[in-house]
């Protein structure tokens, strides 16, 4: 690529920008998808800027090869010519029966969440009654106790009709006290146990087991040391680092085209599709075309590319520690590419996360879409350096963003648009539930739309070949139907794993909570959001597994509408008892989501039975049989998480949310701990075989990251006081 002079490249050096920018013959997005009036009265053409693309063209634009306006009875073009308008209804695509597909099994798993069997409801309800304030609606279980309420299926079907909402939040806002007293007991007895896994240090039960040295070490800590510690570490290097060396301050604009598309191509092979923040043919298709005309000036698209290429420095790490192929290459192991050197920095990716930080500072007051996915890829690749306050503060300014969007302007879920703040929107409250539970981080009010924001429908972005492009990624393209169902899984686990939240979390010293009912009832929501997985996603109970069984030939055939299965058929399993694994997923994002799909199982298990391990530690002789076992069945499932076994014992650039990771085995060493050092032999006897073992690996997974976050090296501290 050329080096261009400084007088044309717009916005760079602090001087202004021209009034019009070349996006390479290409509206701006803003442009593309919201015309203003003055770029409507423009003279830069004889046609006006849309703010769609076409679907469905009429049968004379088709044959002009112009572009329809979709006007009915009549477009534009037949109106003026005063010729008959057809329209032929576009043939239903192999992606169409995908997405039917997926929203038909969402359905029918929305359908089996709302549904609580009736014999159960009176019990929900007077256990509901029980708790002063407690808001209803879907975190408690979805009993109907308001008639207010709007079921998740009617929301769905008012969102097919395809007109503009206004939206208004919905649910009640998420409750943050600023000094909240750790198992604080409320006027009918029951005490509020913390979700945080950084909370079991604080249980009663726990304390008169845990050493004295620990908890000694822990108060002079300070309750909040992981926020504490984490906000005062230094901040990321501000260095501007050209690449190569000798590039002078243009260096990006001489950058190979072929590096640029590479890295592109690595990231939304790897990090894209189990977060899927952006639409991969609008990227190619405009946002980089964009971001090179400009000469990666002061523009939303240049921010973004360039935080797509340091998350695709990540991307290229994790292919060479996996020893995969890089996308668009052949042969079945890594070969360096010629650019490979640009990623060998420390942490991979910075030179360019460093040049969007720059940028950013003169256009961090936008809130439109493009704005709200540039914080969203920052916060991912925060959360990749295991920095979890810095992708916080990404977070919640992605929520602000969403909050703005979907508040101000009528929404059309059924648009592409539309669809993408969809996206937008669950992958920023997902990512913010996360840390607003383990760090006690004020949310930012986001999960009040929950019940009136869709789940995504992957609504395609079609250009009809008019606007052809150099950058167009590869025909090689794995289906992304696979990961689609992953991401509508994952929306799914996070609503069940809210109402286990809200439901079970209390305990009460007459020993009459949590009541079996509710558990029963929360066993069997999660059994069917694994049952009604797509086939290509399903999997057996990773507790129940025989040693001789394979994950592959134990599931169900996979999914026929995708290219490849879960993993390579090669050979042997995972067990509950066995952290070796020999089977070989097919690629770095095929990895994460077979693994976060069985670990979510798993974590979820783990959370219904941590309220019974509060209790075992408190009052375990009031343990029934049946508590006991649940206490059982929680720390089996606290065991060999497919996270970090197998092929993630190397791939270690391409693990998801490792913070919270973290934050799980601190809490699970110290339950380990405090159960295996209980006097009540009944305790005792519920520790699964090969405990000890995985304690072995939690703590060599910590000792990894304490090398990239203080608050993790502190909690590791603490742990080898035991």
């Amino acid at each position: 690529m050329s080096k261009r002079p400084l007088e044309e490249s717009p916005g760079r050096g602090g001087s202004p920008p021209p009034e019009h920018i070349s996006h390479n013959g290409l509206l701006p997005i803003n442009d593309l998808l919201s015309p203003t009036p003055e770029h409507q009265g423009s003279s830069a053409g004889s046609k006006k800027p849309r703010n769609f693309i076409a679907t469905v063209a009429c049968e004379t634009c088709r044959l002009k090869k112009t572009r329809c306006d979709e006007s009915r009875p009549k477009c534009g073009l037949c109106k003026s010519l005063g010729l008959e308008c057809v329209y032929n209804e576009r043939k239903t695509s192999k992606r169409d029966h995908s997405l039917t597909l997926i929203m038909s099994t969402l359905h029918r798993l929305e359908t089996k969440l709302e549904n609580v069997p009736a014999s159960m409801r009176h019990e929900i309800r007077l256990l509901q009654a029980q708790l002063p304030g407690a808001p209803s609606g879907p975190g408690e279980m979805n009993a109907p106790s308001s008639a207010t309420h709007v079921p998740a299926p009617a929301i769905a079907k008012q969102a097919s009709l395809g007109t503009p909402q206004t939206l208004t939040p919905s649910g009640e806002p998420e409750v943050f006290e600023f000094d909240e007293r750790p198992n604080a007991v409320n006027a009918n007895g029951l005490v509020s146990i913390s979700f945080s896994q950084h909370g079991v240090v604080l249980w009663p039960g726990a304390r008169e087991i845990l050493p004295q040295r620990l908890l000694e070490a822990h108060e002079k800590l300070g309750k909040n040391y992981v926020i504490d510690t984490e906000m005062n570490r230094p901040p990321l290097p501000m260095y501007n680092y050209p690449f190569p060396p000798q590039a002078g301050d243009d260096w990006l604009e001489l950058l190979p085209v072929a590096m640029i598309k590479g890295l592109s191509t690595a990231f939304f092979a790897t990090f894209n599709p189990f977060t899927p923040i952006m639409d991969k043919n609008f990227y190619f298709t405009f946002t980089l075309g964009a971001a090179l005309e400009s000469g990666f000036g002061y523009t939303m698209e240049s921010c973004i590319v360039l935080n797509i290429m340091a998350l695709g420095c990540l991307a290229v790490h994790a292919h060479q520690e996996g020893n995969y192929p890089l996308p668009g290459t052949r042969g079945n192991h890594f070969e360096p590419p010629e650019w490979m050197a640009v990623v060998h920095e420390e942490p991979p990716g910075l030179r360019f996360f460093n040049e969007a930080r720059r940028r950013m500072g003169f256009l961090m007051c936008e809130n439109d879409i493009q704005s709200c996915q540039f914080y969203l890829l920052s916060s991912v690749y925060y959360s990749q350096i295991l920095r979890p306050m810095d992708s916080w503060a990404m977070i919640h300014r992605a929520a602000t963003g969403c909050l703005s969007i979907l508040t101000n302007h009528d929404v059309n879920f059924d648009e592409w648009e539309g669809d993408m703040k969809s996206r937008v929107y669950w992958n920023c409250l997902m990512n913010e539930t996360i840390l607003v539970q383990e760090l006690h981080l004020p949310p930012s009010g986001l999960s009040r739309f929950e019940e009136v924001v869709p789940i995504p429908k992957f609504i395609g972005f079609e250009t009809l070949g008019l606007l052809p492009s150099r950058f167009s990624s590869s025909a090689e393209d794995i289906d992304d139907s696979f990961f689609q169902y992953h991401f509508l899984a994952q929306v799914a686990h996070r609503i069940i794993l809210t109402r286990i939240r809200h439901s079970l979390y209390f305990h009460s010293d007459s020993g009459n909570f949590p009541q079996p009912a509710v558990n029963v009832e929360l066993h069997h929501q999660l059994g069917q959001w694994r049952q009604n997985l797509p086939p290509g996603l399903k999997f057996p109970d990773p507790t129940t597994v025989s040693t001789t069984t394979t994950p592959q030939t134990a599931a169900t055939p996979p999914n026929p509408i995708s290219p490849h299965p879960l993993s390579s058929t090669t050979t042997t399993a995972n067990t509950s008892t066995s952290t070796s694994t020999n089977t070989r997923p097919l690629s770095p994002a095929v990895a994460v989501s077979e693994a976060m799909l069985r670990g979510r199982f798993m974590i979820a298990k783990f959370h219904i039975g941590r309220p019974y391990l509060y209790k075992a530690l408190r009052i375990p002789s009031l343990l029934t049989d049946d508590e006991l076992e649940q206490v059982r069945s929680g720390l089996q499932n606290a065991m060999d998480w497919p996270i970090i076994l197998g092929i993630f014992r190397d791939m270690k650039s391409c693990i998801p949310i490792k913070f919270a990771f973290c934050s799980q085995f601190f809490g699970q060493v110290l339950l380990f701990y405090c159960i295996s050092h209980s006097p009540d032999a009944r305790v005792r006897s519920a520790l699964p075989p090969g405990w000890d073992r995985w304690n072995q690996e939690m703590l060599r997974f910590l000792e990894d990251c304490a090398m990239y976050s203080p608050a993790v090296a502190k909690d590791l501290e603490l742990l080898q006081l035991l």
